[in-house]
C-alpha cells in the first residue's frame, strides 16, 4: 500500500513537472495550445498531461533499462511518437490542414524541449538511475538489433499500410466531416473502389511511416523485455495514447469532429499495430538473446 501512495504522489509530481514544462517551452518558442480563453485551454493541458504522464510512467518503471540510456529512449519513443511520425504526415496532408510550416517547426521545437525535460526529470524521480541495466540484451547495440530484424520490419510495415487504410476507412471515414474535410464532399463510395482511387505515393509514403513505427515498437520492445503480456499491452497504449492525445486540444487546423472522428481511428488502430509488432518481432529478438547468450557463454 505504501508503494502505491508514493507511487501515486511521484505521478501527481509528474503531472505537474509535464504541465509546467510544456506550459514554458510553449511560451519561449509561441507555441499556443487551444484558443485564446484561459479556462478553455488548461484543462486540454491536463487531461494530455495526465494521460502522457501515466503511460510513460509505466513504460519507465517496467524498462530493464537505466540512467541516461532509459532518457535517451524514453524521449525518442515521446516525441518520435507524438511529433515526428504525426508532423510528417500533417506535411504530407496539409493542403487540407493548411498549417504554415514556421508554425509546424514551432510545434515540433517545443515538443522537443518539455519532452527531453520531462524524460530525465522521470527517470530520476521514479529511481531509474539507479542500478545497472538488466536486461540480457545490453551487450547488443540497438542499431544492431534493427539491422538484424529488417525482413520483420518490412513485413510490419506491410501490416501497418493494411491497418492504417482498413482503420482509416471503417472508422474515420465513416465521419461525414472527415470526409468533407479532406475531399470537400461528404459522398462514400465502397473499401474497394476507394482503395483503388488512393495515389500510389500515398501508400508508398506509409510504408516508409510503417518502417519508422517498427523501429519505435523495436526500441520499446527491446527496453521492455518480451517475457510477458504487460509488454503486448504497454506497447499498444503507447502508440495508441501518445499519438492520441494532442487531438484534445482544439485548434483552428482540424474542426472538433474531425479530431473526434481520427481519435477513435487512431487510439483503436495504433493500438492494434502496438500488439501486432510485438508478435511479429519478438521472435527476432528471442534470437538476439539466445545469439548473446552463446556468446557470453
Amino acid at each position: 500500500m505504501k508503494k502505491v501512495i508514493i507511487l501515486s504522489l511521484k505521478v501527481i509530481l509528474l503531472i505537474t513537472i509535464m504541465f509546467i514544462s510544456m506550459a514554458v517551452s510553449s511560451i519561449l518558442i509561441g507555441v499556443k495550445h487551444g484558443p485564446e480563453s484561459t479556462e478553455n485551454t488548461v484543462i486540454p493541458v491536463l487531461i494530455y498531461c495526465i494521460l502522457n504522464t501515466i503511460i510513460l510512467t509505466l513504460f519507465i518503471v517496467k524498462s530493464k533499462l537505466r540512467s541516461y540510456k532509459l532518457v535517451a529512449v524514453s524521449f525518442i519513443i515521446f516525441w518520435g511518437t507524438q511529433y515526428f511520425m504525426t508532423q510528417i504526415e500533417t506535411l504530407y496532408f496539409n493542403s487540407a490542414v493548411k498549417m504554415p510550416l514556421e508554425e509546424l517547426i514551432r510545434n515540433v521545437t517545443s515538443g522537443a524541449i518539455y519532452i527531453f525535460v520531462f524524460s530525465l526529470l522521470a527517470v530520476l524521480i521514479l529511481g531509474k538511475f539507479k542500478g545497472e541495466t538488466n536486461f540480457q540484451y545490453s551487450n547488443l547495440k540497438i542499431k544492431t538489433i534493427i539491422i538484424s530484424a529488417i525482413p520483420n520490419m518490412i513485413l510490419l510495415s506491410i501490416v501497418y499500410v493494411i491497418i492504417y487504410f482498413v482503420f482509416g476507412y471503417f472508422v474515420a471515414w465513416q465521419f461525414a466531416d472527415v470526409r468533407y474535410y479532406y475531399t470537400g464532399s461528404t459522398h462514400i463510395i465502397s473499401f474497394f473502389t476507394h482503395m483503388s482511387s488512393q495515389d500510389p505515393v500515398i501508400i508508398s509514403f506509409q510504408l516508409f511511416r510503417g518502417i519508422l513505427w517498427s523501429i519505435l515498437a523495436i526500441i520499446i520492445i527491446y527496453s521492455l523485455g518480451i517475457e510477458n503480456w504487460l509488454t503486448y499491452i504497454t506497447t499498444g497504449l503507447i502508440f495508441s495514447i501518445l499519438i492520441t492525445a494532442p487531438l484534445i486540444f482544439p485548434n483552428s487546423y482540424m474542426p472538433v469532429s474531425v479530431r473526434i472522428g481520427h481519435s477513435f481511428e487512431l487510439s483503436t488502430s495504433m493500438f492494434t499495430f502496438g500488439v501486432v509488432s510485438v508478435i511479429i518481432l519478438k521472435n527476432k529478438l528471442h534470437l538476439n538473446k539466445l545469439a548473446i547468450n552463446q556468446l557470453n557463454s
